[in-house]
């Protein structure tokens, strides 16, 4: 039960009579309360806390406080929170806050082993930016509530929460009511405004106007238009890359109204389109019937099953009204192609004489007549292995169509018999609309067609089907070498507690797979800590010592420095394994020899995704996916169900070959000794045409920064700030086109929920390893 005791109490001295303090006890080891002075509302306080006499940490009071917004005292910024570690709020008998530098006492002193009523934090939501017309934040959980938003003043529109997401109060987490919203679009004309909110009843939900600024087509654009300066168009694009516009998924159809790819002149060639299945033949016909693209003919293949057919029927079409084809198209009966789309597909094997098969983007049905964009990634040979995303709207060069239809027998079966990564094009935007999927059916089939897939690449694997999300999908599971001996790599300084947790909870994934656990010290201190690991040596746990300054990618290439097996899987301290599976999950990814890297889903205590790969990009940045959604949750495409390849993943969790990490010079200690480190590594294994995968079947919690600390502390800021340069330097092209993630969805901090405004590029993709701009040292 949370206890909390409140006290107000002025200093003794005339200098503090107007003094008004409160201090109380939130949970087991987060503590809150507020310091202001009635005299003088502009001044700020800092604070320390004491456990049973002694000082344990101080923080500066300049937090929101709703009550006091709401009771018009100041800006409402004299909050403060300190969060204790576990053993502190358990075994501690009196905390107290006093005025740091002058001892008065804040509130009064909590006993610890006094139940005391319920507490409230003094936060009840946040509001941020998000760039061009999107705000996102949270509301409390307990507030069920509206909120008005206000530009000037005046109510423009009310949002509802919906979903959930992580809030941290103090150390600890919990869940929030996600707040979510774009303005209406005649606010993006350039002028500068103050965006207010507040629940329906009145109660502020944050402390102060949040400024903005949005254009219809971009900063960068509308200089352009207006024929200014060349030099600015610049200073505008960084604008755009720091603050990305987007609109919501629902305005799909209007958006789609607005932006749309440049139309080339028609490329005489002939398209051969094989339609498989009979339902709604008639739409399929009527789609063809208005393509721009003049020359085509089509067939009909009647299905057994789902898409599986006869191939006889495909061999005359080949020697008959598609004789004279430059390439086939491949869709399932009841497809309706967009006007451009076989236009499209030609002017790909035009354009690009490497390209042997393309798939575009796919609308799907949502009910109610509204219809929803599945905007792909370039080429995902993992993803399309297991749910074959590519499969339902495709087209493919003669020579290669004519070789797969000799033996393929399903739509699955030709898309995997045809793609090769280094010869296959994603083309952003809708190349169609998708009819019915009947996913048990499906699943079987894409089952086989992977089964093949393996057979013909001569790899031993086993497949199995996955409940159906929007698309059929399957389980890859590679066989593994178990003679190769994997070393699970855990930095920790200090605290005990989280390191003893993390290796009871890993251990049984150890013995399962034959891995060892190695523990890396960097200059722990504590009496507790220092005697756990003395106790940890034995057969299984070795540990050793780095000392200097915390630099994880110093202590981590330390580390593989001392290990003798094939694998190595960095691990936080701050993990908790949930099952015993998850080492041997990704094992199973990283038996293909082209996989580099394997991450995997990791969960806040709150339930909420906090890592589900890696974006590139996000405000000129890289973000962890789904941060806006539970576990449980399919995610995007079903990104949350099925494994794919992403651009990076965090080395929270991370699995890989030494050899490769040597090969790739380990982790950069000058550049990223804190921060993106696990970026730039994966991009380096990239670069030598490494797979990086994501698999949601090896699922941990994670205490994000639990063990050190969070990067907006003000004491890491400008180191942060620093790794973020160079990460811009270096990588800046790759961050501005991550193949993993479409041009058409939007750029702002949550990826997969927006789509971009305007969208960054139509052009055909296809996934190429990255190449850095490594920027001298010291630059």
């Amino acid at each position: 039960m949370s206890t909390k005791t409140i006290g107000k109490q002025r200093p003794s001295g005339a200098e503090y009579a107007s003094l008004q303090t409160q201090f109380s006890r939130y949970d087991r080891t987060t503590f809150s309360g507020f310091v202001y002075d009635r005299a003088d509302l502009g001044r700020r306080y800092t604070v320390e806390l004491l456990v049973d006499g002694e000082p344990y940490m101080s923080s500066l009071c300049d937090e929101f406080v709703t009550e006091l917004a709401d009771a018009g005292i100041g800006d409402g910024r004299f909050g403060f929170t300190f969060n204790v570690q576990d053993e502190v709020g358990a075994n501690a008998g009196i905390i107290e806050a006093r005025l740091a530098n002058i001892g008065s006492a804040v509130g009064v002193p909590i006993r610890c082993d006094v139940a005391a009523p319920d507490a409230q934090w003094h936060r009840i939501g946040e509001i941020k930016w998000a760039g061009g017309l999107r705000f996102e934040g949270w509301l409390a959980q307990d507030i069920d509530e509206d909120i008005e938003i206000l530009i000037a003043q005046r109510p423009v529109m009310t949002v509802k929460p919906t979903g959930w997401t992580n809030v941290a109060r103090g150390g600890e987490f919990g869940v929030g009511r996600r707040i979510d919203f774009h303005l209406p679009e005649h606010f993006a004309d350039g002028r500068v405004r103050g965006l207010s909110a507040r629940t329906v009843s009145g109660r502020s939900v944050i402390s102060e106007p949040i400024a903005f600024v949005a254009f219809e087509r971009g900063l960068e654009q509308t200089i352009a238009e207006l024929g200014r300066w060349d030099s600015e168009r610049l200073r505008g694009q960084l604008f755009d890359q720091l603050l990305p516009a987007s609109v919501p998924f629902h305005t799909y159809r209007s958006w789609k109204e607005r932006f749309s790819p440049a139309i080339e002149s028609d490329v005489p060639s002939e398209a051969a389109v094989v339609l498989i299945g009979e339902a709604r033949l008639d739409e399929s016909i009527e789609s063809l019937e208005a393509q721009r693209h003049a020359a085509w003919s089509a067939v009909c293949l009647p299905a057994r099953g789902f898409s599986r057919f006869d191939p006889t029927s495909a061999h005359e079409f080949i020697d008959g009204d598609a004789a004279s084809s430059a390439f086939f198209v491949f869709c399932l009966s009841g497809t309706i192609l967009a006007e451009d789309a076989l236009q499209r597909f030609a002017d790909v094997f035009v354009s690009e004489p490497g390209c042997d098969l393309v798939y575009g983007d796919v609308e799907v049905a949502a009910g109610a007549g509204a219809v929803w964009p599945l905007a792909f990634p370039a080429f995902d040979l993992e993803r399309a292995l297991e749910q074959s995303y590519g499969a339902y709207c495709f087209a493919v060069r003669r020579e290669r169509a004519v070789e797969a239809l000799r033996s393929a027998a399903s739509l699955y079966d030709i898309f995997l018999s045809c793609v090769e990564p280094e010869r296959t094009y994603h083309l952003p935007g809708a190349v169609a609309a998708l009819p019915g999927i009947d996913a048990p059916t499906a699943t079987t089939e894409l089952v086989a067609a992977s089964e093949a897939y393996f057979a013909r690449a001569g790899v031993e694997a086993h497949v199995e089907p996955r409940p159906a999300g929007l698309l059929p999908a399957v389980r890859v599971k590679r066989v593994v070498d178990w003679n190769e001996r994997t070393t699970i790599i855990i930095p920790t300084r200090n605290r005990a507690e989280l390191l003893k947790r993390c290796i009871e909870t890993v251990l049984p994934a150890a013995h399962e797979t034959n891995a060892r656990i190695l523990v890396v010290d960097n200059n722990s201190s504590e009496p507790d800590a220092l005697d756990y690991l003395e106790g940890l040596s034995d057969d299984e746990i070795d540990v050793i010592s780095v000392e200097g300054p915390f630099n994880f990618a110093a202590i981590n290439n330390a580390a593989v420095d001392c290990v003798d097996t094939d694998n190595v899987c960095f691990l936080n301290n701050d993990i908790e394994a949930l099952d015993d599976g998850w080492l041997a999950e990704m094992l199973w990814r990283l038996a293909a020899p082209d996989v580099g890297a394997v991450g995997a889903k990791l969960l806040w205590p709150s339930s909420v995704v906090q890592h589900g790969g890696v974006v590139l990009g996000a405000n000129f940045s890289a973000a962890h996916a789904f941060n806006d959604r539970m576990d449980g949750d399919p995610g995007y495409g079903d990104l949350l169900q099925v494994a794919h390849e992403c651009s990076a993943l965090t080395a929270a969790c991370l699995l890989m070959r030494k050899r490769d990490f040597l090969a790739v010079g380990g982790m950069d200690e000058v550049r990223f000794p804190i921060s993106f480190n696990d970026i730039d590594l994966c991009l380096k294994l990239r670069q030598l045409g490494k797979r990086i995968v994501f698999t949601p079947d090896a699922k941990l919690v994670h205490l994000e920064s639990a063990s050190r600390g969070r990067d907006s502390a003000p004491d890491r800021k400008a180191r942060f700030g620093h790794e973020l340069s160079m990460l811009r330097a270096k990588w800046g092209e790759v961050l501005l086109d991550d193949p993993y993630y479409s041009p058409l969805l939007g750029l702002d901090s949550t990826p997969f929920s927006s789509l971009a405004w305007p969208p960054r590029s139509w052009k055909p993709r296809a996934n190429l390893p990255p190449q850095p701009t490594a920027p001298p040292i010291g630059m």
